[in-house]
């Protein structure tokens, strides 16, 4: 597992309260399996108001760049400089512990053997069946 394509994050966008939507900045990673959001490495949180433009349901971007013009913002124009304000603060923190100490090659291994990948578009899934797995241990 790597490191993606500099600068690529990925972000899940939800609904956080009535006036409010929660983005969260993840790195993206490149596995034999393809390119995943590592969401074991929570880089960046940024409460957006809710607008009209806010979409149904929570979704996952994949944003490359500081400027809210550029395309990876199309879909969400009204929370365009407020994503771009958090893609920057997320690859600061990125760039800032990606790069504090060389890792020996067995702390890297140890790094990869604990880390859990999961798929973009999967992840409601695995948190759901988490915490219902959960429910089930507390009632058992």
């Amino acid at each position: 597992m790597t490191p993606s394509a500099a600068g690529a994050l990925a972000v899940e966008l939800r609904p956080h309260s009535p006036l409010h939507w929660i983005a969260t900045y993840y790195p993206m990673v490149d596995t034999p399996a393809g390119r995943w959001a590592d969401v074991t490495w929570e880089l960046h949180q940024r409460l957006i108001p809710t607008s009209e433009a806010a979409p149904q349901a929570a979704r996952w971007l994949d944003l490359r760049s500081p400027d809210p013009g550029h395309p990876g913002y199309t879909a969400h124009r009204a929370w365009a400089v407020e994503l771009a304000a958090g893609y920057t603060a997320a690859l600061a923190v990125y760039e800032a512990e990606a790069i504090e100490a060389p890792s020996t090659p067995q702390a890297v291994q140890h790094l990869r053997a604990g880390t859990v990948v999961i798929p973009a578009g999967q992840l409601s899934e695995w948190l759901l069946d988490d915490l219902q797995n959960e429910t089930s241990d507390v009632r058992g």
